[in-house]
């Protein structure tokens, strides 16, 4: 282990922007049908495919390199799937949180999973054995399999989009779409930096930088005391489409700020089938405490998968480019079984409007990770040599996510911050009916190669 003869800062900070895409190829979506055209196969356009960019913000600096998902290294996505297979990380980070949480929540479990991939890609010794204990994988290889089946999943959702606007502008030159119609809409980008303050005179390591931009397509930045909350701040505003404008308070120290990591998600998309705003309405919810207040319940009967025993209800509602969401009221307990089983019922559904943000800052994201045994990233005895050769460790971990849920869809974002320190069916005759207006939780999810990735997850309970 390197020796340390003076405790100087890391910040690792990262963003994370959740977004919803499709697939690169050809894919099949899997599981019970959902709305239109669930279950068919989906054929991507011909020719290189698109990372689902957009041009960039207006906020984005003059010749500042805007790369989202466009060199990002991915697997192809050969199916896409309703269902759910929560991985050990992902369920014991939910299940932590939900127990140690006051009021409403939502948090990122891919967020979370893309920062701590960019610290174990720097990782040496049993500071790295630990990182690997508590994310559960064998192999940092194991880890980034995972990230790159989410890629994929950026890649397919970017040419289902494409296809989508495609087959719009037809229509409207058909006659069949009035011209003034907007185009289809949808957004699922991931983008990574690493930061170096420009005091800090060591190079990252070539193994690092090699790893960080083959898995993670992260470009670099650099800044100084001054202006470095500014500088942050404006990468997360712009790579969440605004939605989480402030990653650091004004006042925040940067004096010993030395490297800044930041993953950026970003997610919107729309429901297979719109909610109807006129039959939207106010109404009562009963909080976990006992009380009621009143929130604005979308309103719809459809056809969805649906589930129901003695301690749960929950239901999918799917969105376009291969994206769900549960909603479950009752117990989360096998939760991926549970959904497994879920059919096709033609079910009246009420679901509160949402506009939620949550602030993880007073160290749970750190007491998760030492409860599964991390414990020398968070002292001086960490060993990050193989990120650079400047001894840190990890002192703080934040995270900032928002949701906004309406009748057309879903708008999501997350911000990670790593702080370190120097060193064929029946109709039934009545419908099922799934109200939410009790406690509840809901997931959003895609289920790519196999592989779940739960974007965001939370907790309405007031």
């Amino acid at each position: 282990m390197m020796k340390r003869t003076t405790v100087k800062v890391i910040e690792l900070l990262l963003a994370a922007v959740v977004l919803l895409t499709a697939t690169a190829g050809c894919i099949r979506l899997d599981g019970p049908s959902q709305g239109t055209n669930s279950g068919s196969e989906v054929k991507s356009p011909q020719g290189t495919a698109s990372s689902g960019e957009e041009k960039p913000s207006q906020g984005t600096s003059s010749g500042e390199t805007d790369l989202w998902a466009t060199h990002m290294n991915y697997r192809k996505t050969e199916s896409v799937s309703r269902t759910m297979d929560i991985s050990s990380f992902d369920e014991r980070l939910l299940k932590y949180l939900s127990e140690h949480s006051e009021g409403n929540y939502m948090a990122s479990p891919l967020s979370f999973r893309y920062a701590l991939g960019l610290l174990l890609a720097g990782a040496n010794g049993e500071t790295r054995t630990e990182l690997l204990n508590a994310l559960g994988v064998s192999s940092e290889e194991e880890w980034i399999r995972y990230c790159l089946d989410f890629n994929g999943f950026v890649e397919y959702f970017a040419e289902d989009l494409e296809r989508e606007i495609s087959e719009f502008k037809d229509f409207v030159k058909q006659g069949w779409v009035d011209k003034d119609t907007p185009e289809p809409f949808r957004a699922l980008r991931v983008a990574n930096s690493v930061w170096k303050a420009e005091r800090v005179k060591e190079s990252f390591t070539d193994a690092y930088k090699e790893s960080v931009e083959k898995n993670y397509a992260a470009e670099y930045r650099s800044f100084n005391t001054a202006n470095a909350v500014e500088k942050i701040n404006e990468w997360a505003d712009i790579k969440t489409e605004h939605m989480i404008p402030k990653l650091l308070p004004d006042n925040y120290k940067t004096d010993s700020l030395a490297i800044v990591l930041m993953n950026a998600l970003y997610f919107k998309d729309s429901w297979v089938n719109a909610f109807s705003e006129l039959v939207t309405r106010e109404g009562d919810f009963h909080t976990r405490d006992g009380k009621t207040t009143r929130k604005d319940y979308m309103i719809t009967t459809d056809y969805f998968s649906y589930y129901e025993d003695a301690d749960t209800q929950l239901v999918i509602l799917p969105m376009k480019g291969g994206v769900s969401m549960a909603f479950v009221l009752g117990s989360t307990d096998d939760l991926a079984k549970k959904i497994s089983k879920a059919e096709v019922e033609n079910v009246n559904v009420m679901i509160p409007k949402m506009d939620l943000e949550t602030e993880f800052s007073g160290g749970e994201l750190v007491n998760f990770l030492k409860q599964y045994g991390v414990s020398l990233a968070f002292t001086e005895d960490a060993d990050f040599s193989g990120m650079i050769d400047h001894p840190v460790f990890v002192s703080d971990i934040i995270q900032k996510t928002r949701i906004k849920l309406n009748e057309e869809g879903v708008e999501a974002a997350a911000v990670t911050a790593i702080m370190t320190m120097d060193t064929a069916m029946i109709e039934p005759e009545k419908p099922k009916v799934f109200t939410a207006n009790q406690p509840f939780a809901f997931y959003i999810y895609t289920t790519c190669n196999d592989t779940t990735a739960i974007m965001f997850a939370g907790e309405i309970v007031e």
